[in-house]
């Protein structure tokens, strides 16, 4: 996820609403599939940064 993250920040380039609502639904389906964590659990992971 972080990198994820740290190539959409560095990236200045707009996504249209059809990339945008795509990647809604990829993280939906990553929840309804149980591919989360809870808020303690990620509390534990941050506690080991």
């Amino acid at each position: 996820m972080l990198k994820y993250r740290r190539s959409v920040t560095q990236s200045s380039e707009r996504i249209s609403i059809e990339q945008y609502n795509k990647e809604i639904d990829e993280a939906n389906a990553r929840i309804d599939n149980g591919e989360f964590y809870t808020q303690e659990e990620a509390e534990k992971i941050m506690d080991k940064w």
